[in-house]
């Protein structure tokens, strides 16, 4: 799935209708914005709703700081993968 779009005289974009209802993106959704060395600009649906009920389904059986650094751990990792280029 690929727009081109433009960004208005302030600098803003618009996400199209279709790309908005495939993700799942309303006007609540929380997206974290990064760009990388080479020029990209890459958007990151934020799902907190998904983190909050991993949190309490693994804290139920798992020390908080042990459960913690995993996470960091897994973000980190997939942040790499994702956005090599970025420091």
């Amino acid at each position: 799935m690929a727009s081109v779009i433009e960004p208005d005289g302030s600098g803003r974009v618009v996400i199209p209708k279709k790309v908005r209802d495939e993700l799942g993106i309303t006007s609540k959704t929380q997206l974290l914005l990064t760009s990388n060395q080479k020029g990209q600009i890459i958007m990151q649906k934020l799902d907190l709703e998904e983190i909050t009920k991993r949190l309490e389904e693994e804290l139920a059986d798992t020390q908080v700081k042990q459960l913690a650094q995993e996470i960091r751990d897994e973000i980190n990792e997939k942040a790499r993968q994702a956005i090599p280029d970025t420091d």
